[in-house]
């Protein structure tokens, strides 16, 4: 997700962080929601990890997230980080080609989050019990298609559809490379491992035959 945000990066003040339980089933989960959103797709390197900060934006946590992606609590219109999702223009939007582009459930959800306050809220909301393949696609799509879609298949892996995303676990490379196994790149490339739940549901659709539900 190279930027192309506006120029203005100025050091805003910090909304309260909140890890406690001051929430509903509605509110959206900033660590176990949008963070993963953003490393998958934006905090990679070449773009907004804390090596690269390309525009001087770092998206690898909620501090640099709110201050350098210019996030205005309960104002999507004011707030770069989404404005620059909604841009047609292949050179300007969000993440830039050859990357695709967030979906609209995505963007949705961004959007949702600020419009919440843009919280540092916590939120576990995985069912190891639900590991159809839809789920499996669904986690994949949030953290890893930004690098590995049809048209920005780095490291020549490509998890757009069911029958690539079988190969790649059946070969050991996706659990390996989630579960950071030594020998193995880990992934998400420059994020924090996934939760173990999520790691769980991937594990129980290989176990389970890799079928396509």
């Amino acid at each position: 997700m190279l930027s192309v945000f506006s120029c203005k990066h100025n050091p805003q003040e910090d909304i309260t962080p909140d890890l406690t339980n001051n929430y509903t089933n509605d509110s959206v989960s900033f660590q176990t929601e949008i963070l993963p959103l953003l490393t998958g797709n934006c905090a990679m390197t070449g773009c907004h990890d804390a090596a690269t900060a390309a525009e001087g934006v770092v998206l690898d946590n909620y501090n640099n997230v709110i201050n350098t992606g210019d996030v205005t609590a309960f104002n999507t219109s004011n707030s770069d980080l989404y404005v620059v999702l909604l841009e047609t223009d292949p050179k300007k939007r969000m993440p830039p080609p050859p990357a695709p582009p967030l979906t609209a459930n995505q963007i949705a959800l961004i959007a949702k989050w600020i419009n919440q306050g843009a919280r540092n809220t916590n939120i576990m909301r995985c069912d190891t019990n639900t590991f159809t393949f839809g789920a499996v696609q669904t986690i994949v799509n949030n953290l890893c298609i930004g690098c590995h879609s049809n048209s920005n298949p780095q490291g020549g892996i490509n998890l757009s559809n069911y029958t690539n995303i079988k190969q790649e676990t059946q070969s050991g490379k996706l659990l390996g490379s989630i579960n950071h196994l030594l020998g193995i790149s880990p992934m998400p490339k420059g994020g924090n491992k996934l939760e173990p739940c999520k790691i769980t549901i991937i594990q129980k659709w290989a176990d389970t035959g890799y079928l396509n539900n």
